[in-house]
């Protein structure tokens, strides 16, 4: 739904917003309490994507990583430099708490399987882990897994949609990301043309023939972000951030921005 003056947010409600970089933390604050920042990370499985998030955060974090597989726990130890690397089962009980899993911010099982991913999870949870992620191939499993007891479910496919389809996308759309499993997008299309030549170019938001559930939330001009009302105008070359309730409507999107002026 699109929010109104007069909406309500309630609790469990899964709000998108937009908002410049510098304001990211304030807004966030408005909504929930402010989480002292991640430090403290175990990773299961030391396949390619636990290595390079072990790499990526072993600079700034304190980082375990557990890998099941002898050979290849020296291996990923060899290639990290400040990375505890451990080897032995993610889901072994007595390995957790021997290394104070009760006092780690982030668990992430991102091993193969995502069963084991699952059952890993849900153990550290249960073991006072703060947050725990799993890597789960199925979008439909990590639907379910989120409203259990797993915080994070991610999902590959969902992940890389959004990387696919800014190759897929026509003209000027350069940015697409996955909402809700995919039932939703964003979008951030670039504007081209004059008011002579182009259906968007001049005209206020208002006037805009958008497909129902498409809404414009801010506008990217230069480097000022603009909140959109109902009177604001679109100019040339302004990048346009849209939110899509029915992704089904993203080729209407597509011919508003790269369509002749009518």
């Amino acid at each position: 739904m699109r929010p109104e003056g007069e909406t309500i947010i309630e609790d469990g409600d899964e709000v998108f917003f937009l908002a410049g970089r510098d304001y990211i933390r304030r807004v966030m604050t408005e909504m929930r309490k402010d989480e002292s920042p991640m430090r403290r990370i175990v990773i299961a499985g030391g396949g390619n994507i636990g290595l390079r998030l072990a790499r990526a955060l072993e600079k700034s974090s304190q980082v375990k990583l557990i890998e099941r597989d002898a050979q290849r726990a020296r291996r990923v130890a060899e290639l990290l430099e400040n990375t505890i690397v451990l080897h032995g089962d993610a889901a072994d009980e007595e390995l957790l708490i021997e290394e104070n899993i009760d006092s780690t911010d982030v668990f992430a099982a991102l091993t193969n399987s995502e069963e084991a991913n699952i059952l890993s999870a849900m153990l550290a949870k249960r073991l006072g882990a703060r947050k725990v992620m799993a890597l789960i191939n199925k979008p439909s499993y990590a639907e379910l897994m989120e409203s259990g007891s797993i915080d994070i479910a991610i999902s590959p496919q969902t992940i890389t949609i959004g990387s696919l389809l800014e190759h897929v996308r026509r003209g000027d759309v350069v940015k697409v990301h996955s909402l809700r499993r995919g039932s939703a997008e964003a979008l951030e299309a670039i504007v081209h043309g004059t008011e002579a030549t182009s259906r968007v170019v001049g005209r206020r938001v208002e006037e805009l023939k958008l497909p129902e559930g498409a809404s414009i939330g801010a506008i990217v001009r230069g480097d000022e972000v603009i909140m959109c009302h109902h009177d604001t105008v679109v100019q040339a070359d302004d990048h346009v951030i849209l939110f899509l309730s029915d992704r089904r409507h993203v080729d209407a999107i597509e011919r508003l921005f790269t369509g002749p002026a009518r």
